[in-house]
């Protein structure tokens, strides 16, 4: 392997321009994203994308989205463990190059974790509980003043989850492991109900 390629923490090689679903492990999705912060780091404390991601999966529960809809929530940012979280305002002066690359990564992740229909079909929600997140997380993680700050457009209309962000001193390993247990739960769940019920 001569192109510029990437080591997981479980030790694969992998090309991120060529991002295939054999190469996606969920463990290390988990380990990456629970060491990844969120807002380029720029919270009270460390706030992983594992943190928001279990965020954004509680969010689509308390609207009662159907477990495939909160098992995609919960993997929305999982191809980030192989490309990083690149804030948003940097994306756009990336343009293209980038975009395109995050698509083609996001495709293969999403394919080998079998969530794509899911993300298909439920895309709006899950955005929709992406931008509820982000809400929480400016209000109880940063240091925003509406009277001195830029105002979010994106976040016009939008209301804080109800509950507040908690559990912030445990380390990436546990949220790692936290995000597994929800990820196998979801999974089960859905595994469960697609079973045909007994006439």
């Amino acid at each position: 392997m001569n192109s510029p390629h990437m080591l997981t923490f479980s030790g694969r090689d992998y090309l991120p321009t060529q991002m295939v679903p054999a190469d996606v492990d969920v463990e290390d999705v988990a380990h990456a994203l629970s060491l990844i912060c969120r807002f380029g780091g720029h919270t009270e404390v460390h706030y992983s994308v594992a943190q928001h991601s279990l965020l954004v999966a509680k969010i689509l529960e308390d609207q009662g989205a159907p477990v495939e809809a909160q098992l995609a929530g919960l993997l929305h940012d999982a191809h980030e463990a192989y490309i990083g979280d690149i804030p948003t305002p940097i994306k756009s002066v990336l343009g293209a190059t980038w975009h395109d690359l995050e698509a083609d990564v996001a495709t293969a992740v999403r394919r080998a974790l079998d969530v794509t229909s899911a993300f298909h079909d439920w895309e709006d929600l899950i955005k929709y509980a992406d931008r509820v997140a982000l809400a929480t997380e400016r209000r109880d993680l940063m240091h925003f003043d509406a009277d001195h700050n830029i105002p979010w457009r994106l976040l016009g209309g939008v209301t804080p989850f109800h509950e507040k962000i908690g559990a912030l001193g445990w380390s990436p390993q546990w949220w790692a492991d936290v995000f597994l247990d929800r990820y196998e739960a979801l999974r089960s769940a859905r595994e469960a109900a697609r079973l045909p019920h007994a006439a």
